[in-house]
């Protein structure tokens, strides 16, 4: 009698045990799906990456950075938020924010762009290389083309 009593509390752990991983599996689900942290953009190549935090970049002003391993701008005008590469298109001269006129201006030869990066005058005959921007929860998100 002692064996089948035994048994039937081997049973009954087994049971548990079973009941026991099926609870903690639910609950992992349910909490992995409601409190999930928030996801950031991703950083693989062609993706957005964090710049700057809104409050960075006042109305008006620039403010330079790096991705990627090349110098960006990065501008914000009271109406959007833009961002250009920090070399010009003419012969790779630095190009420099001009808060005044809220304009880029080339350094080498003062070929001047728009806030939007493109070609206002000056030698060069492109517009500058751009980034396409995202904004999310006050936090600056920046990704180059693919093409």
């Amino acid at each position: 009698m002692a064996s089948s009593a035994s048994h039937a509390y081997r049973g009954t752990d087994y049971l548990l045990g079973i009941l026991i991983l099926l609870l903690t599996g639910l609950l992992l689900f349910w909490t992995g799906r409601f409190l999930q942290p928030v996801r950031l953009p991703p950083t693989s190549p062609g993706s957005y990456h964090f710049i700057a935090q809104l409050d960075d970049v006042a109305s008006g002003t620039a403010l330079a950075f790096e991705l990627e391993g090349r110098k960006w701008l990065l501008a914000r005008t009271e109406d959007y938020v833009t961002a250009v590469s920090g070399y010009c298109t003419y012969r790779g001269s630095r190009i420099r924010w001009d808060r005044r006129n809220q304009v880029f201006l080339c350094e080498g030869h003062g070929s001047t762009f728009g806030p939007r990066g493109n070609l206002i005058h000056g030698l060069a005959t492109s517009p500058l290389e751009t980034l396409r921007i995202r904004t999310v929860d006050d936090r600056i998100y920046g990704a180059r083309d693919l093409s």
